[in-house]
């Protein structure tokens, strides 16, 4: 829960650390702090930018992990509940604040919404031990950048009586077994109201969410298993 991930397989010892990166952004600085955790390892050290707009350092041994992690806090990063069933990287319009085409700027959504499910980068222990991972994005644009349909809760821009706000497409995934697209909540929320509807999610899906086989507990099974109204009335 630390996003400390054992590489195994030829790489006995050696850690890859992923990061918590909302919508993507990172600064120089960041940057080449991160630059520097995988110099020192050598042909061991490399760095992944993932499709969660994240990015993964590899090579990492385990003596050296205080020491990155009090860097990561110094240049305003953090590796918390990015591995095991926590909510992943927020994603959001990798345009965001240049595209022309651009709805709306999803880094303060991606932001706040990250900034909740952390606890500021201090932990959030109450949406930490989900039943298997979770997925959000915010949309900024008609590309959809973002891939909605994949994700457990989807952000879309969308205005009703003349006020901005989001409707919900929720339980997008796919799996070795499984793949489905989110599907409409039937449900708009104001734009403030991000945070709190993304709480209402999470703890529905742990309290309520099946913890038995693996492969049965992405939030889409809770929805079948409630139906979707059933389960708009849980959230």
């Amino acid at each position: 829960w630390l996003g400390l991930f054992h590489r195994r397989k030829n790489q006995y010892g050696r850690f890859m650390m992923r990061l918590k990166l909302p919508n993507g952004v990172t600064t120089s600085a960041q940057t080449r702090y991160l630059a520097s955790v995988i110099r020192k390892y050598g042909e061991e050290g490399c760095a992944d930018i993932t499709t969660r707009q994240n990015w993964q350092i590899r090579g990492v041994v385990l003596p050296d992990v205080p020491e990155i992690l009090k860097g990561l806090a110094e240049v305003g990063l953090t590796s918390l509940q990015s591995g095991m069933d926590n909510v992943r990287n927020a994603v959001g319009n990798p345009l965001a604040g240049i595209d022309p085409e651009e709805i709306v700027d999803t880094r303060p959504y991606t932001n706040l919404l990250t900034q909740f499910i952390t606890g500021n980068s201090r932990g959030n222990p109450a949406v930490s031990n989900l039943p298997r991972k979770w997925n959000p994005c915010v949309v900024g644009s008609h590309d959809l950048y973002e891939h909605p349909h994949i994700n457990d809760l989807a952000y879309m821009p969308a205005t009703k009586d003349g006020r901005f706000g989001f409707n919900l497409l929720v339980g997008g995934f796919f799996s070795a077994k499984r793949c489905d697209e989110a599907i409409p909540l039937d449900a708009w929320v104001p734009a403030d109201d991000g945070v709190p509807v993304c709480k209402a999610f999470l703890e529905a899906f742990r309290d309520l969410g099946f913890r038995g086989n693996r492969q049965k507990c992405r939030m889409m099974w809770l929805i079948d298993e409630l139906g979707v109204e059933g389960f708009r009335a849980e959230v």
